[in-house]
């Protein structure tokens, strides 16, 4: 089933997962405030003229032209351009950066460079400048005039977005990291990293093995050695994790929860999340449900 249109003619979801604005010279401050809420957002800031400032986490800095920051969708921030500033500013949803990026070659070192803040200004912003300000600039206009294939050419720039962002921020041990990538607590942690954005998708551990440049029988050794248990275990593990948490938070049914971890056997499902909880996920959502009524509202939830 085709996705609905959003009021802009884009599918609803792109619509809003996406906002984009170009800014050009003002006769005052331009400023933005980022507070992370319910919903994770990531921010790609361009400055192309005049100056500004960022603050983020305790962090205050000055941001020389051109400058190119990017804030993870855990990052409260404030943004401050002079009256003279051009450039761009984005947005995205969290989660549907990861579904851009999880479909790459680049996954694991795209999802380790989106994850923390990075700054590139100066003389190593200019030869990657065009591209980046064409990617913003194309964005900005299909958001407010969208054509055919809008969602696509959207979720293409960003991307080709992340992708710039990577090579200017990552160094040249960081993009050719061989080595490394073998190397016990190295792999383990890029292993998690992997199932983050796989786990969903049915991947064999063989597939995670052969991604990572190893052997499924190195991957299980050192599985074992960093967390005491299996690639296997870890990988059922954040099923069970992440089913329990949309049976506490969602009225979608049963099987349409399993469908969305990529259960396509219903039956199956309720198997498999009984051998590790005790209970089929309709019991144990019921049980959840019925000790959240016993003990009350939670006033600390109020906003």
């Amino acid at each position: 089933m085709a996705a609905s249109p959003g009021l802009n003619g884009l599918p609803v979801g792109i619509a809003l997962a996406v906002r984009a604005e170009a800014f050009s010279a003002d006769l005052a401050v331009r400023s933005w405030v980022i507070r992370q809420k319910s919903e994770r957002r990531a921010h790609l800031l361009l400055l192309q003229s005049d100056r500004g400032r960022a603050s983020w986490h305790g962090t205050s800095v000055a941001l020389e032209v051109p400058a190119l920051l990017w804030l993870p969708g855990s990052t409260d921030a404030t943004i401050e351009v002079g009256p003279g500033a051009d450039g761009f500013l984005l947005s995205v949803d969290d989660d549907f950066l990861i579904k851009i990026i999880a479909g790459t070659a680049e996954a694991l070192h795209l999802r380790r460079t989106t994850e923390r803040v990075a700054l590139i200004s100066g003389e190593a912003l200019p030869p990657s400048l065009d591209t980046v300000a064409e990617s913003c600039r194309a964005i900005v206009a299909e958001l407010r005039a969208p054509g055919v294939g809008g969602a696509t050419l959207i979720s293409s720039h960003l991307l080709l977005l992340c992708l710039q962002l990577w090579r200017l921020s990552a160094s040249h041990d960081e993009r050719h990291e061989v080595a490394a990538r073998g190397g016990g607590p190295a792999l383990v942690g890029n292993f998690l990293q992997m199932v983050e954005l796989h786990y969903r998708d049915g991947w064999p551990v063989a597939r995670y093995a052969n991604a990572l440049g190893v052997t499924s029988d190195k991957l299980h050794a050192h599985c074992q050695r960093e967390k005491s248990c299996g690639p296997r275990a870890i990988i059922h593990e954040r099923l069970v994790r992440e089913a329990c948490t949309r049976l506490q938070q969602l009225d979608l049914p049963v099987e349409q929860i399993g469908y969305g971890l990529g259960f396509r056997d219903p039956a199956y499902f309720n198997r498999f999340f009984r051998k590790y909880r005790g209970a089929s996920p309709g019991n144990y959502r019921r049980q959840i449900r019925l000790e959240h009524a016993r003990s009350g509202p939670s006033y600390a939830a109020w906003p």
